[in-house]
Formats: C-alpha cells, sequence, structure tokens
C-alpha cells in the first residue's frame, strides 16, 4: 500500500467533508468523480501556469486576451460543489 497515496486520499476526504460538506469517497473508491476531477484540476499545463500568474498579477490581461485556466466541464463541477455548500450552511 502507498502511504503517500494513502494519506493524500484522506486529507482530501477530510477537506471535503469539512470545508464543503461532501462525502468524496476516496479512501473506498480512488477513482470518484471528485477524485478524478481534483486529479484534474491540479494537472496543469504550461499555459495554465501561465494564465494563472497572469490572472493574479494582471487579471485584465486574461479578460483582454479571453484566457481560462480551467475547462468549462471542471469550472461548472467547482462552481456547483461552492454554490451547493453556501446554499447548504
Amino acid at each position: 500500500m502507498e502511504v503517500k497515496d494513502l494519506m493524500a486520499r484522506f486529507t482530501t476526504e477530510v477537506i471535503a467533508s469539512c470545508a464543503f460538506g461532501i462525502n468524496a469517497n476516496l479512501l473506498k473508491n480512488p477513482d470518484s468523480e471528485f477524485g478524478r476531477r481534483l486529479r484534474k484540476l491540479c494537472d496543469i499545463s504550461v499555459q495554465q501556469g501561465l494564465t494563472i500568474v497572469m490572472a493574479f498579477f494582471a487579471p485584465y490581461l486574461n479578460t483582454v486576451f479571453g484566457l481560462k485556466f480551467l475547462d468549462d466541464e471542471t469550472n461548472n463541477f467547482v462552481r456547483q460543489i461552492v454554490w451547493n455548500a453556501v446554499e447548504y450552511r
């Protein structure tokens, strides 16, 4: 058993539960929807990295160039999780 992977899934499970009220079920099913989306969110290409840096230092350039650092599917998933947590609380 890979201890690093187990601890990463446990930590993610705790954060998902505390912050969003979600049972991500990562300990039993590491390939759950939340786990897949989170891995996709953490896999950043060079272009996405530059876009994030630009968004931090010069956000108006992202608007001018129409750059996004998340694809629409991942963006909608994150928004839905946040809004569900806000509505619940």
